[in-house]
């Protein structure tokens, strides 16, 4: 997986078979998706991520009301195991995406999750060698635990698409 895609509980398949076909029209020729054990969540791989993200930004917001079942697409630059040593470990790894002059913000998304939110930012702050800014953080490391595994990102806040708030500028 290296996008999680949100969508209303129950709107799962409608939503990935809509994010299928807006990903083909950008040009990507393979597109898995998997409905999650949770609901409203889809695990998708794809060829080219960033691409995709940026086109269906694009077209949300061209075309608004032609998407209306997902919520949410976030990229995943890697899934470990959900223990804290492993969790740390990724984002130690993934850290050298937070520039030196750079803040950074932990945000945690759990389901079904063996640990407090707490607990897993106690784990996760320290292996960043960053200013924190919780307001308005040039990065987010943006944790979400899937019971057993958890997705681990280094973010810009924008490269989270948010197809609401890309609706509400439009």
């Amino acid at each position: 997986m290296n996008i999680v895609l949100t969508s209303a509980k129950g709107m799962e398949a409608k939503a990935s078979a809509e994010f299928k076909e807006i990903a083909l029209l950008s040009g990507v020729r393979r597109v898995s998706t998997e409905r999650s054990a949770y609901e409203g969540v889809v695990e998708v791989e794809v060829e080219s991520p960033q691409v995709v993200l940026s086109f269906l930004s694009d077209f949300v917001k061209s075309e608004p009301f032609k998407v209306r079942y997902m919520m949410r697409v976030i990229p995943v630059d890697k899934v470990v195991d959900t223990k804290l040593e492993d969790i740390a470990a990724a984002v130690k790894e993934l850290s050298s995406k937070i520039g030196e002059g750079e803040s950074f913000r932990i945000t945690v998304e759990e389901r079904d999750s063996p640990y407090a939110t707490r607990e897993i930012i106690g784990a996760v702050a320290d292996v960043v060698e960053r200013k924190v800014s919780l307001d308005n953080p040039d990065k987010i490391v943006l944790l979400q635990v899937f019971g057993e595994y958890t997705g681990v990102s280094v973010l810009v806040p924008d490269e989270i698409v948010s197809i609401t708030k890309l609706k509400r500028a439009v």
